[in-house]
């Protein structure tokens, strides 16, 4: 597992519209530059706190993603 990556994709959700779009639109190719495991990806698709919180993501940065509706 990898937080540094995870916590990547979900900043950068944050901060760049145009790739939370994509991420909605077309997830695979959106994390496809990504190091993430199955479950890592599979949480961040989800947008569930407790998932991203499990692959080690800080839980503020995981209650925000959450609330932005993060790929989801």
């Amino acid at each position: 597992m990898s937080v540094e990556a995870v916590t990547q994709v979900i900043e950068r959700v944050l901060s760049d519209p145009d790739f939370q779009e994509q991420c909605f639109k077309n997830p695979d190719e959106a994390l496809a530059s990504y190091d993430l495991t199955d479950e890592e990806r599979e949480a961040i698709l989800s947008g569930e706190g407790s998932r991203l919180e499990a692959t080690g993501l800080d839980p503020r940065l995981a209650k925000t993603a959450h609330s932005c509706c993060c790929c989801h």
